[in-house]
């Protein structure tokens, strides 16, 4: 961790701030308990202590540490200067998204309620696959980001042709997340699941038959 502020993951600092006020302005108004889970429709079922709302400033804050760690204990860390800018933005969208939990979480706690979480998560989590897709073509080889498989690891170009057609999958496999959002509940988890095991299994396939390719 020798670099724990750099120009790439200033955003995210910003973003641990505006979360770590956020949660110390609300704390006093909070009621004792804050809903800290919901199911599939959107319901409340389990509560905590009103200390949770500082839950989204402390992840957010280990990640800022792991991106480091892992950057830094990576065998292939030189790698990381060709796409920093895509690696830290991932950190930043998982940031966002719990920034945007931590809103909700006040709002519900205060009896505001505009949109069903059941609607914002599957939207929210699927714009996130959706614009890291588009983004990972510009990964470089690394031991922790990316389609990380034992063919594209051990050949430079097949994880270039992985990454390239896996991007687009998990951007197709990302709209078919936000559209998840909008359908009934049954076929709303269907759709959401069948795009998760989509966007993990295709990718990891195709790395496979690439390398079979190259070296049959």
């Amino acid at each position: 961790m020798s670099r724990l502020f750099r120009n790439e993951n200033i955003k995210i600092w910003i973003l641990f701030a505006v979360t770590f006020l956020t949660a110390a302005i609300s704390y006093g108004y909070l009621p004792e308990q804050i809903p800290v889970h919901f199911n599939a429709a959107g319901e409340i079922d389990n509560y905590g202590g009103r200390i949770t709302v500082f839950l989204a400033p402390l992840i957010i804050l280990i990640m800022i540490l792991a991106a480091e760690f892992f950057r830094n204990a990576d065998p292939k860390k030189s790698s990381y200067n060709k796409f920093s800018r895509q690696y830290y933005m991932i950190f930043f969208l998982v940031s966002l998204l719990m920034f945007v939990i931590q809103l909700y979480t006040i709002a519900v706690s205060f009896e505001v309620r505009i949109f069903n979480i059941n609607v914002i998560m599957p939207a929210a989590v699927g714009l996130l696959f959706a614009i890291i897709g588009n983004s990972m073509p510009k990964f470089s080889q690394n031991y922790y980001v990316g389609i990380r498989t034992s063919w594209t690891l051990a050949d430079e170009d097949v994880w270039l042709k992985t990454h390239r057609f896996g991007g687009r999958i998990w951007f197709v496999g990302g709209l078919l997340m936000i559209l998840s959002a909008f359908l009934p509940n049954p076929f709303k988890m269907i759709v959401f699941f069948a795009a998760v095991a989509a966007l993990v299994l295709i990718p990891i396939i195709y790395s496979y038959f690439v390398y079979k390719n190259k070296y049959k």
